[in-house]
């Protein structure tokens, strides 16, 4: 799938518009692909008969009950848009090091990748590393707890400003448990760069902002004060803090916490919304 997005062809009547004007990505020459790769690999073959010896990495099994054994294997996943046009070929590197990609075996090396060279790469690491773990320590024909996964699914979305809010919805598959949660980056197209907490708010912002993800989460849960919060399962273990996993919208911030971060993981992916007119003295811009 390619999405091209060209250059707008402003005409003369355009040429009056309010200097408050958000450029689109249109407007931008924004050029977005998306890079879609899948791959599996088996701890062992799939198919032995009875009696025969099985090489599971270091040792050697023999199956003595079974005519076939299905072997437990590792997949992965991939659906990661890109940037295609010249310009932003940069931030593709960022992206893949911005913590979608789990494990980090990017962060291993300064070298930058093209985002197919980057994915090869970590699939590689990805299959090895699963093999070198489970062939030590696999013992049951019928473990799935040997049997892994890791997908990712990413969507794109214009923000404030000149900025795009990029998702990655990844899930990791551990047996028969899968954990699911949201990564979001926010990208200044303007200035080609990833955008951190430090980068969006004035030194010393930290205070003002836990106070008011405090006053919309005690709004948004019915629990009336912090009290009631942690009387509810909020921020049990740990005071309020504002995550750096966060989407910059048009009107408002939007703290994102994954399931389990500061509640019970039943309540799941909890999402936190602040009005810019919150929290502007403690914005840089």
């Amino acid at each position: 799938m390619r999405y091209l997005l060209l250059p707008a062809i402003l005409t003369a009547c355009l040429s009056f518009v309010s200097c408050h004007h958000k450029p689109t990505l249109q407007e931008m020459g924004v050029v977005l692909d998306t890079l879609t790769v899948e791959a599996s690999a088996p701890l062992w073959v799939d198919t032995v008969e009875t009696g025969d010896s099985v090489e599971t990495g270091d040792s050697i099994k023999t199956v003595e009950t079974l005519d076939s054994v299905r072997s437990p294997e590792c997949y992965v996943s991939l659906e990661f848009i890109t940037f295609s046009n010249k310009e932003h070929l940069p931030l593709n590197d960022s992206l893949l090091r911005s913590g979608i990609l789990s494990p980090e075996y990017l962060s291993l090396t300064p070298t930058h990748l093209s985002p197919r060279e980057a994915v090869d790469s970590f699939i590689r690491r990805y299959i090895t590393d699963y093999r070198e773990f489970y062939s030590g320590i696999y013992t049951d024909e019928g473990d799935s707890a040997a049997t892994i996964g890791y997908t990712l699914r990413t969507s794109v979305e214009e923000g404030r400003d000149s900025i795009l809010v990029y998702k990655a919805r990844i899930a990791n598959r551990q047996g028969s448990i899968t954990t699911e949660y949201t990564r979001c980056v926010n990208i200044d197209l303007s200035r080609k760069r990833l955008l951190g907490l430090d980068d969006v708010f004035v030194p010393g912002a930290t205070k003002g902002l836990e106070e008011a993800i405090t006053a919309k989460l005690v709004k948004q849960t019915d629990s009336k004060s912090i009290k009631g919060l942690h009387e509810a399962g909020f921020f049990v273990n740990s005071d309020v803090y504002p995550t750096g996993n966060f989407i910059l919208g048009d009107k408002s911030i939007t703290f994102v916490y994954v399931a389990g971060e500061i509640a019970d993981r039943e309540k799941g992916e909890i999402q936190v919304e602040v009005n810019y007119s919150d929290i502007k003295n403690l914005m840089k811009r």
